[in-house]
């Protein structure tokens, strides 16, 4: 299901503002906070800063843990082994800036914003309104 999501870290510099990707597929907390646990045990090895450089990589078709380079993807797709699968990474497009209270206007159902000082993601609604934080570990 075609749930449209943005993974994010906060910009310590601007607190209100985030760094994000967009992801195009399976982004209902259920699933993607499940595929973030997967991506920080596994590829990066419980590294929050290196788990976010990875999503803030590029833009994502899907996030996975389960992807290797050998994952069939469709034309211009990239997988990205062990964190997921490029929308297209032929020229990559610029991280996506916004304060989280314009969140609303990306038209996104979630937006998640990863936290490495205390290992956890906090998840908002496509409003920008914070619902939950979910730990990593």
């Amino acid at each position: 299901m075609a749930i449209i999501c943005y993974v994010s870290a906060i910009d310590p510099a601007q607190p209100g503002t985030v760094h994000a990707r967009y992801v195009h597929f399976d982004g209902y907390p259920l699933r993607l906070i499940a595929e973030l646990r997967s991506i920080w045990a596994t590829t990066t090895r419980r590294d929050t800063q290196v788990l976010i450089d990875a999503v803030l990589a590029y833009d994502w078709y899907y996030l996975g843990s389960d992807v290797t380079p050998d994952t069939r993807s469709f034309r211009h797709q990239h997988p990205v082994g062990g964190v997921g699968v490029t929308f297209d990474d032929t020229d990559p497009e610029p991280v996506t800036v916004f304060p989280l209270s314009r969140a609303v206007d990306l038209d996104a159902s979630w937006v998640y914003v990863i936290n490495p000082a205390d290992d956890t993601v906090t998840v908002h609604t496509g409003d920008g309104d914070p619902v939950g934080v979910h730990s990593l570990g």
